[in-house]
């Protein structure tokens, strides 16, 4: 009789407890449900396609650094060969910025340069690793540019994000280059890239000398 008893008292706390356990999910979902409908219940948000700022001349587009105004685009669809490694030039960009921010001011002066504007110049490229061997391309692939109003920039110094870059087998990727100027670029004729030594990743062996490139705006 005790066992029997003892039975019932167990099957009894078990469906009370399975019975807790429902309750508390439907409770649960009923609270997740009132949360969608709450957020359901707010003004939607356009959600607009990614559209990269300063596609025509004269536009003007907020930038970490400034607001910037576009002086200058050209898109020469270029390609430069360094061995194994092929640069697509996609378009140049000539930007300038008359109201500074503070972290643009700061990257100004740490390069030496007025900090009241700023003048970029923006190389948007497509880098591409046609070899079976990783490259190392140490702070990217173009060197120096040499500008038609003669300046001469140094892109290891002026460039606004400088990292090590390299590329694995087969890898094609997009390289978006920003350097600073320190004048007023107006009316650029052409542009001179000098590229850097391309190299295997590994055995640092070089696979392509510097080269010289004239590209016409």
């Amino acid at each position: 009789m005790k066992r029997l008893f003892s039975l019932f008292t167990i099957v009894c706390v078990s469906i009370f407890i399975f019975a807790c356990s429902n309750q508390e999910k439907s409770e649960f979902k009923m609270e997740s449900d009132g949360g969608n409908d709450s957020e359901s219940s707010k003004p939607n948000v356009e959600v607009r396609t990614y559209k990269e700022p300063l596609t025509k001349v004269g536009e003007k587009a907020a930038h970490p650094f400034g607001v910037f105004v576009l002086n200058q685009l050209s898109e020469p669809n270029m390609n430069i060969t360094l061995g194994p490694l092929y640069i697509q030039v996609d378009s140049i960009k000539i930007a300038q910025s008359k109201d500074v921010s503070d972290i643009g001011k700061y990257n100004l002066k740490e390069r030496g340069l007025n900090t009241e504007k700023m003048n970029i110049i923006q190389l948007t490229t497509t880098l591409e690793n046609t070899s079976d061997q990783p490259l190392y391309l140490g702070k990217g692939p173009i060197k120096t540019l040499v500008l038609s109003n003669g300046e001469q920039v140094s892109v290891h110094k002026m460039n606004a994000d400088p990292k090590d870059l390299g590329l694995k087998s087969k890898e094609k990727t997009e390289f978006t280059l920003i350097c600073f100027l320190s004048q007023d670029p107006i009316d650029l004729k052409y542009i001179k890239v000098i590229t850097d030594v391309v190299r295997e990743q590994i055995t640092q062996k070089e696979v392509s000398p510097s080269k010289t490139v004239e590209i016409k705006m």
